[in-house]
């Protein structure tokens, strides 16, 4: 029992970690691309993929504070599907 124990805590501590370095990864990406457009000068619209990483990044932020209130919008397979429908 408390093998099985030590691994689940073991796992937890690691999916925690993942989570946390997935949250400094998106941070990461954020800063350097607005720090890019600031360098030169520009500030067109975000791209799509910036608001994916922006929902990343809160999505791990729920998780780690326990807050089951998190979500992942999956437009990109509905634009498919609405592709796959329209041939």
């Amino acid at each position: 029992m408390r093998q099985t124990l030590a691994k689940c805590k073991n796992f937890c501590m690691k999916e925690k970690q993942f989570i946390t370095n997935t949250r400094y990864a998106c941070q990461d990406i954020l800063n350097r691309y607005y720090s890019i457009q600031v360098a030169q000068q520009k500030m067109p619209p975000d791209p799509w993929w910036i608001s994916k990483i922006q929902m990343i990044e809160k999505n791990c932020e729920a998780i780690l504070n326990d807050n089951d209130q998190y979500y992942w919008e999956r437009d990109f397979a509905e634009k498919t599907k609405e592709n796959t429908k329209n041939k």
